[in-house]
């Protein structure tokens, strides 16, 4: 037997172990990062609605009032929009920024709106005029303040309204937890529930 050359054979075999060591070294560290970069990466969907501004500042649970405004502006519009012919749009619409519990309600109330609708043979069209936007941050709420105008036979009419939000952001979206409406155009802000204890 020559030692030499099996001394050569084992000696080449154990650099040829370290490189491959070496290289399975290299492939588990990137594996690694590769592992952690997807666990610590979350799904980032941004919907940008009309209105909002070209420079709209977002966070994971953050965003700027005048992205805020234009979601909500966009989030009545829908909701006053509706008519029996584009109702299922309308839903699948406002379901991209209504919460669950909050979809839940609004679609009864729309539903219910259809039916009356229907049962009047209204066709009439509606749109809304926004006057106002505000924020109350002693209550966390959203005020749209405008006009809601109703189209029957070539004859426009309006009233004030006021609808109030309730949101929230999460996953850089802004979520509406609560739709309030009523006629004016006073918002029931801190300030307004403030006089009405008094």
């Amino acid at each position: 037997m020559d030692f030499i050359k099996r001394n050569e054979s084992i000696s080449e075999l154990n650099q040829l172990n370290k490189k491959l060591s070496f290289t399975i070294l290299i492939l588990a560290g990137c594996l690694l990062l590769g592992l952690v970069k997807m666990v610590m990466q979350s799904e980032i969907v941004i919907v940008q609605t009309p209105g909002m501004p070209d420079n709209a500042y977002l966070e994971r649970s953050y965003m700027d009032k005048a992205s805020q405004e234009a979601t909500l502006l966009t989030v009545t519009s829908s909701f006053v929009e509706i008519n029996p012919d584009n109702a299922e749009y309308q839903k699948k619409l406002l379901g991209s920024f209504l919460s669950p519990a909050s979809y839940t309600k609004i679609e009864r109330d729309i539903d219910v709106r259809v039916a009356q609708l229907t049962a009047q043979r209204e066709l009439g069209s509606y749109y809304f005029v926004l006057k106002k936007y505000e924020y109350d941050p002693l209550i966390n709420k959203h005020y749209v303040m405008g006009e809601l105008h109703t189209v029957n036979a070539a004859k426009d009419t309006s009233q004030l309204f006021v609808f109030e939000y309730t949101a929230h952001i999460e996953n850089y979206r802004l979520w509406v937890d609560e739709l309030v409406t009523y006629e004016g155009d006073r918002a029931h802000n801190s300030e307004y529930l403030k006089g009405q204890k008094k």
